[in-house]
């Protein structure tokens, strides 16, 4: 399949991409006493019309990594979730082909993240997980880094469009 240059792409993402940073609740509510699970992802993504598929291909098989998949709106959509295919793929893509736009700020900001994140990979964050204090949980986030995390998510939220707080995060 036919690769993009890397200033075609840069220039796609300026317009069309999204680099992601989310704080996930999950609520085991099969479980007793109902225990929440709170976690840190990250993600590259692009969602495009169906028919545009063909564009994130070349993009997918440029970057050499990530997946594509179409939902039930016909919209297809490249995502990069894996942290390690960031680190060594994404980020170092991006810094070699410059974004120019506002992107490029939301960019440096996520970049960030991705480095905090890959730094504490396999740790708990120990963020009102289980409520228990038994168990294996000895090696945990440094502070600093989950209220850097917190600070970045917070700034990049100029750069997306406006969506709904989570009223829950505020525990944090």
């Amino acid at each position: 399949m036919e690769k993009l240059t890397g200033d075609y792409i840069a220039g796609f993402i300026d317009g069309e991409g999204c680099f992601a940073l989310k704080f996930r609740r999950d609520v085991r509510r099969k479980r007793k006493n109902k225990p929440e699970y709170f976690y840190w992802s990250i993600e590259f993504a692009i969602v495009l019309r169906g028919d545009d598929k063909n564009i994130l291909e070349k993009i997918k098989n440029t970057l050499d990594c990530g997946n594509i998949s179409i939902d039930r709106r016909n919209q297809a959509r490249y995502s990069v979730s894996s942290i390690s295919d960031i680190v060594s793929k994404v980020v170092p893509f991006f810094e070699k082909y410059h974004l120019h736009a506002k992107k490029k700020f939301d960019f440096e900001l996520w970049k960030e993240a991705v480095l905090i994140l890959n730094k504490n990979k396999g740790k708990k964050t120990d963020i009102f997980s289980t409520r228990n204090t038994k168990g294996n949980r000895k090696i945990v986030w440094d502070n600093q880094d989950i209220q850097r995390l917190k600070k970045i998510h917070e700034q990049m939220k100029r750069y997306k469009s406006t969506g709904s707080e989570w009223k829950w995060i505020h525990k944090i």
